[in-house]
């Protein structure tokens, strides 16, 4: 057992240092590649005004406007379900630290800029079912679910 923590606390020494076997330009354009892959797989969370300091309030801001940085009808982002599955998701886990009304308005909104593009509306749609309703997920909940629905058929009409 003592001999694995020390291994993997020694892993990623040398996995730096494997990556530098490489020289010069080859280093520069893998950082450049992990890099534009990291920008695509997560949108950048909104800055909290200065103004707000409580933490539940900071954390129903960052609820409110985590979609801000998302252009729904920007094709190519909207109907990579990758990229559109893992913000979902990173969206759902700010949500234990939100107030309920923070959390209605928050789906009010996500649901709101989404009705722009309607695969991209449909995706989100079947996130929800999957990750708030569905009985083996570990997001599963049903106020939560329930406040989906809300905005959800609030925006149908």
């Amino acid at each position: 057992m003592r001999h694995r923590i020390f291994l993997l606390a020694l892993a990623p020494g040398f996995l730096g240092l494997a990556g530098c076997g490489n020289s010069g330009k080859g280093n520069v354009q893998s950082s450049i590649v992990e890099d534009s892959i990291e920008e695509i797989m997560t949108l950048v969370l909104p800055s909290i005004p200065s103004t707000i300091s409580e933490p539940e309030d900071k954390a129903g801001f960052i609820a409110i406007h985590f979609w801000d940085g998302l252009d729904f009808c920007d094709e190519e982002k909207v109907s990579d379900a990758e990229f559109m599955e893992q913000n979902f998701v990173d969206y759902l886990s700010i949500f234990p630290a939100v107030m309920a009304a923070d959390r209605q308005a928050a789906f009010d909104v996500l649901m709101s800029r989404s009705a722009v593009n309607p695969s991209a509306r449909a995706m989100i749609v079947s996130f929800g079912e999957k990750y708030l309703n569905h009985p083996d997920s570990p997001m599963k909940n049903s106020e939560y679910y329930s406040d989906f629905r809300k905005s959800v058929k609030r925006q149908a009409r």
